[in-house]
């Protein structure tokens, strides 16, 4: 096949490749709500716009991702600073690794494996997303790819340069080599600043030089200086972590640690297993394996010398090696509440090209002329967009907590006097153009925060610490309205059941938006003074749900007579549960009835746990009572399709006298 007609499809199909790309990346970027962490990263943007460092009201410098926040920062100084153009960096940075991809894979193994791992990372779900958000996820990997091939590259000059060579001709591969030697320490460097994660990718590039050329390569004087670089680099990125974030990293590494001697395999394999064995992940994965079986077969037959074997094979091991390396130290090292998938995300290209090294070598194996190895990989190719369409498109009708439109409301209805707190400090700065006056949650937040003038105030924003059901009643009382944004996850999990009290009996819903709510209490409530009161000594089982007792007011025909359950869960629920009071007359007949969520839904019950929650009731009782024993009934049900749960049952009674009469 003529090397024009080749090179020039090939550059159609990657222009074709990176629209789809840019499509994904923009529909994602204009339609789904924005992660928590992007908020923190636009705050720190806007930071670094007012004052030329990410430096925040706490005193703190913001040192996550410190080259993507002023990536961004200068988007916002081109065009100012919103949503879209805090996500537009990591667009661009997502579509030029599409184009690096295609580069690494067409220089060190051939065209077509560089089109088919360019097809990979245009449609994998974990690219859109992160090159959707205004992270430093994308940027990351764009120059830890960049950084890996520059160190395969450097490598590559190596075998000739041993640096002792006389002359013209020796001097110059030792400046060759240093100047490749020095590329890639500047990118290492750049992807360091960009994420303190890359320190992963060191050990095994290390590694890989001395398998390539033996320990005494990284002494060689068109070596070593760019390895002195990059440890100067290191040091001066864990100087800015220490000094900028005083306690923060002693403080994550004490209460959640990132590393230690996990060595369990099997607790973390299910995190990441997706990311390998999914169905339309399967053929990447397989592919590769092989390509490694047929790389290491032809070093065994070449002495297990590796660089005397074909430029393909030592790509395939190079970038093989990265991802399992890095792959392994996650699985045994890293700690248990830091598995999560985009910890990966840095060394998947190596997965892609490896896997596409195995398909190109499998096509190869069967077809002989050139002409049926294209329409063979274009079949692959057609298959990869089959599986890979659904999952792609997919990750855009997965939206997440809609922070930003709730944030949006309160800043709409706020009023001169009115506080505002949330568990999302940065989001609220962000949004409503100053911090919260309060960071308000329990748990989960010492890491989140600093002492200063002998206050807790969170990190990012400089907001107070408000951990305390009392001082929480106290804001209400003081102040004439307050606001409480945040979603239903956390207010489940971050919060002791006094405080969920206090918040289920004094705030309101007023605004809702994808699972995120703004919460407003305007003046204190005073609770109902109830007359009768009783705590089971079991629970009372109610399927799903047990009663661990009732209180109620006093009985007045022709008021309201108010009743408070209390509920909390002994089975997980995977739907929204209310129940049904009712009043029940001796004669039988219901009197008087109310239904509705538990928690007045302020927690919907799906996120109900162990510890008690209140559900307020009000019976609106008729004017005429006979004087009686009045039984209390509870029903629980389903909201969707009214499937009874369990009920009627009688809780207890109340009684009306003559005198009430």
């Amino acid at each position: 096949m003529n090397r024009r007609v080749v090179m020039v499809g090939a550059a159609v199909a990657l222009g074709a490749l990176l629209v789809l790309a840019f499509w994904l990346r923009w529909q994602y970027a204009q339609t789904i709500s924005l992660y928590v962490d992007e908020f923190t990263t636009l705050w720190a943007a806007r930071r670094t716009l007012e004052l030329g460092a990410p430096l925040m009201p706490s005193g703190v410098l913001y040192t996550r991702g410190l080259l993507a926040t002023y990536v961004t920062a200068l988007a916002g100084a081109l065009a100012g600073l919103d949503y879209i153009t805090g996500r537009v960096p990591s667009i661009l940075f997502g579509l030029a690794t599409i184009a690096a991809i295609f580069a690494a894979g067409r220089r060190e193994w051939n065209t077509r494996v560089g089109w088919l791992a360019a097809l990979g990372l245009a449609l994998l779900p974990e690219a859109i997303v992160w090159s959707g958000r205004a992270r430093f996820y994308a940027q990351l990997q764009f120059f830890a790819l960049l950084a890996l091939w520059a160190a395969f590259w450097a490598m590559e000059e190596g075998r000739g340069a041993r640096g002792e060579l006389g002359g013209a001709r020796g001097e110059g591969r030792v400046r060759k080599t240093a100047r490749r030697q020095l590329v890639f320490a500047g990118l290492f460097l750049l992807a360091l600043f960009s994420q303190e994660e890359t320190v992963l990718l060191y050990p095994p590039i290390v590694i890989a030089m001395i398998v390539w050329h033996g320990w005494r390569y990284l002494l060689r004087r068109d070596v070593w200086p760019a390895h002195l670089l990059i440890l100067a680099g290191m040091a001066l990125r864990f100087a800015v972590e220490i000094l900028g974030q005083p306690g923060f990293f002693e403080t994550i590494q004490a209460e959640r640690p990132y590393v230690g001697l996990i060595l369990d395999v099997a607790a973390a394999w299910p995190a990441y297993a997706s990311l390998l064995v999914a169905p339309e992940r399967l053929p990447w994965t397989l592919a590769g394996l092989l390509a490694v079986t047929v790389a290491l077969i032809a070093l065994g037959r070449g002495g297990w010398r590796i660089a005397g074997i074909d430029r393909f094979h030592q790509a395939t091991l190079f970038f093989a090696w990265i991802f399992g390396f890095v792959l392994l130290f996650i699985l045994t090292l890293v700690g248990g509440q830091w598995r999560e998938t985009r910890y990966l995300f840095l060394v998947q290209t190596g997965w892609l090209l490896v896997g596409a090294a195995g398909m190109t070598w499998l096509v190869d194996a069967v077809f002989k002329r050139t002409a049926w190895r294209w329409a063979a990989t274009a079949a692959i190719a057609a298959l990869l967009l089959w599986l890979g369409w659904a999952p792609a498109n997919a990750v855009l009708a997965r939206q997440v907590e809609g922070y930003d439109r709730t944030f949006e409301y309160v800043t709409a209805q706020r009023q001169p006097g009115d506080v505002v707190m949330s568990p999302q400090p940065p989001a609220c700065a962000f949004v409503l153009g100053e911090p919260c006056d309060y960071y308000a949650v329990q748990r989960v937040y010492e890491e989140f925060v600093i002492e200063r003038d002998g206050v807790l105030v969170d990190r990012w924003s400089g907001a107070a610490l408000l951990n305390d059901a009392a001082a929480l009643a106290e804001v209400i009382q003081s102040a004439p309205r307050v606001w409480l944004v945040t979603d239903a996850f956390r207010l489940a999990t971050r919060y002791d059941g006094d405080f969920q009290r206090t918040v289920v009996e004094q705030f309101d819903p007023a605004f809702t938006e994808r699972g995120v709510t703004a919460l407003l209490a305007q003046g204190w409530r005073t609770p109902p003074a109830y007359a009768v009161a009783s705590d089971f000594a079991a629970p009372l089982p109610f399927g799903r749900l047990a009663l661990t007792g009732w209180q109620a007011g006093t009985v007045a025909p022709g008021a309201d007579l108010p009743v408070e359950l209390t509920w909390q869960a002994t089975a997980p629920i995977d739907t929204q549960l209310n129940t049904s009071l009712r009043l029940i007359a001796p004669n039988g007949t219901t009197v008087a009835h109310q239904d509705g969520p538990p928690a007045r839904g302020i927690l919907p019950t799906n996120l109900f746990f162990d510890a008690p929650l209140p559900d307020l009731k009000t019976l609106a009782l008729p004017a005429e009572l006979a004087p009686g024993d009045y039984a209390l009934q509870v029903v629980v049900y389903a909201v969707e399709g009214g499937a009874v749960e369990a009920g009627p049952l009688e809780i207890g009674t109340v009684a009306v006298t003559a005198a009430d009469r």
